[in-house]
């Protein structure tokens, strides 16, 4: 008996999923591009050819120009606050506790988590946290 629920509970999920891909449709946004993107002659073309690689390179230059901006025009400017493993911003400036992102996708539910939970951490220790979304 077991083993047919099972069975069964198997095929449901890999059949509704199935069904989910094939009816998948994508948005114009996957031929959008920026002007952060056009700046370094990226088009939306190349970054689709590898999404994770573009963005976590756009997302690191970002992160650095932020910064350099921030150490050069913050008197108070500190560089990524470290708590043990975790890095829960990219850099101090006062009371702010900036953190840095290119993107945020729909599915970064784990990335959503850990803006709550750093929040509150940082918000715990004094500072205000902030994010720069471009």
């Amino acid at each position: 008996m077991y083993k047919e629920e099972f069975l069964v509970e198997v095929e449901t999920i890999l059949q509704a999923y199935k069904e989910s891909f094939m009816h998948k449709t994508y948005s114009e946004e996957s031929d959008l591009s920026n002007i952060f993107m056009e700046s370094f002659g990226i088009s939306a073309k190349l970054k689709r050819e590898n999404r994770q690689y573009w963005s976590r390179e756009l997302g690191m230059i970002w992160q650095l120009l932020v910064n350099a901006i921030f150490k050069y025009h913050c008197s108070d400017y500190a560089p990524a606050l470290k708590l043990g493993l975790d890095e829960p911003c990219d850099l101090l400036c006062t009371k702010d506790a900036i953190d840095t992102k290119y993107r945020i996708g729909s599915g970064d539910a784990r990335t959503l988590k850990k803006f709550k939970q750093y929040g509150q951490l940082l918000s715990s220790k004094g500072f205000r946290p902030v994010i720069l979304l471009l």
